[in-house]
């Protein structure tokens, strides 16, 4: 079969997922497939995001009965929504109960922050600069200091449409207006920025960290595949 290596389960936010499955086919080995679960996310509203929190459960049950070999719940903001020592007791629970694995988007940006020694942060994020202080959070929650953020300015509905370019020139951003950076964060793994990571590790010399690519570290290093995976960062390539 297709996951003849592994099966990983993930909890997708928008209810119109594109560049996720796509990035995550660039970065994984043969052998590794993904099972995904779409959950209501359009505009992020309270109510969807409390709906999405109570699906991520439910999904990751039958997930189970589909035979994956470890779940992922995806959706910092979901998580955050009751707090992220919550979010960790959820995924005590879910282990418990489906017997497999689990991990999430905010604990794999954690990990992966710590693996490449990321300390100063500068942040790149896909919304306008009202999310710039969530984002940064988010930084201090995973251990780093938050050095400053520059913001690609796109909506959730419209984050298939993002181009490289500006990841890419908002990245150039972060290392202009924050030179002791030693690692570019790039939450959300909803927009496209699998092709800019060497780029900009290769132009700054400095960690580039994204949120599908610790995603994808993560999943594989728990289930036991310790691939060297090039093309895509530091992290999955010495990690």
């Amino acid at each position: 079969m297709y996951g003849w290596r592994a099966r990983i389960g993930y909890t997708s936010p928008p209810s119109a997922t594109e560049v996720f499955p796509y990035e995550f086919y660039k970065m994984v080995p043969d052998g590794v497939t993904l099972v995904v679960h779409t959950l209501p996310l359009t505009d992020k509203s309270g109510d969807e995001v409390d709906r999405s929190y109570d699906a991520s459960e439910r999904a990751a049950r039958v997930m189970a009965r589909a035979g994956i070999d470890i779940m992922v719940f995806g959706g910092v903001p979901i998580l955050a929504s009751r707090g992220f020592a919550t979010a960790e007791e959820m995924v005590r629970q879910t282990e418990r109960t489906i017997g497999k694995p689990v991990i999430t988007s905010a604990s794999a940006q954690k990990d992966a922050l710590a693996a490449v020694g990321a300390r100063k942060v500068g942040v790149v994020q896909p919304y306008d600069d009202s999310h710039v202080e969530r984002f940064l959070g988010y930084v201090r929650e995973f251990g780093c200091e938050a050095t400053g953020c520059a913001s690609v300015n796109s909506t959730f509905i419209e984050l298939g449409t993002v181009d490289e370019e500006r990841v890419l020139a908002a990245g150039r951003q972060v290392m202009r207006d924050f030179p002791d950076s030693d690692t570019i964060h790039i939450p959300c793994p909803h927009f496209a920025t699998a092709n800019v990571i060497e780029k900009l590790e290769r132009e700054f010399g400095v960690n580039v960290v994204t949120s599908l690519q610790s995603i994808v570290w993560n999943a594989l290093r728990r289930v036991g595949i310790d691939d060297r995976i090039a093309g895509y960062g530091k992290l999955l390539r010495e990690h």
